[in-house]
């Protein structure tokens, strides 16, 4: 079987055309705080005036509330629940020994999720106590391209391959 320019033409398009419109854009708030009211004058210093340092903010959870592993992994599983929002949305997650993940989110559950780092396959499972920093949402335009050359590569395989071996009845048909 002889390729033609066109269905070659047509395979590199269809590639490209997965992942650019896999394309979601980032949208960050990137406003100003806009300060309302007067804002109380500070002293003026002298020269070698030494001010207090400022008094932290009390605040109603003690340190040990804020630092313990339940806290964490409550926020990082809020983070992936407003990420999983969009499904088509890459996002890059860091693991505790060292390995990075970028893919799509799925299969959320209450102690992990399964990120999609390849076009076909399931994922790789993460627990949410393996991750060392909150997920956040990247373009991946790389992992794009690598999953939409692995979709292309699937369907020129499932054309050129299965379908005649299947229409001459070396496969047979279910």
């Amino acid at each position: 079987m002889k390729f033609s320019r066109v269905t070659i033409l047509l395979a590199g398009s269809l590639a490209v055309t997965s992942a650019i419109s896999a394309q979601t854009p980032i949208v960050l708030d990137d406003k100003a705080p806009v300060l309302t009211g007067a804002q109380p004058a500070l002293p003026p210093l002298g020269l070698f005036a030494r001010q207090a340092p400022p008094e932290p903010p009390l605040s109603a959870l003690s340190q040990s509330d804020v630092t313990s592993p339940r806290a964490i992994e409550d926020r990082y599983r809020a983070e992936v629940k407003l990420l999983s929002r969009d499904g088509r949305q890459f996002v890059h997650c860091k693991l505790k020994n060292g390995k990075v993940l970028t893919g799509r989110l799925s299969d959320l559950g209450d102690a992990g999720f399964a990120i999609r780092t390849n076009a076909l396959g399931d994922g790789t499972y993460v627990q949410y106590k393996d991750l060392a920093e909150p997920p956040r949402a990247v373009p991946a335009v790389g992992t794009q391209i690598k999953q939409g050359v692995q979709m292309t590569g699937f369907v020129i395989f499932v054309v050129v391959f299965f379908i005649p071996l299947a229409l001459t009845g070396v496969i047979p048909s279910c």
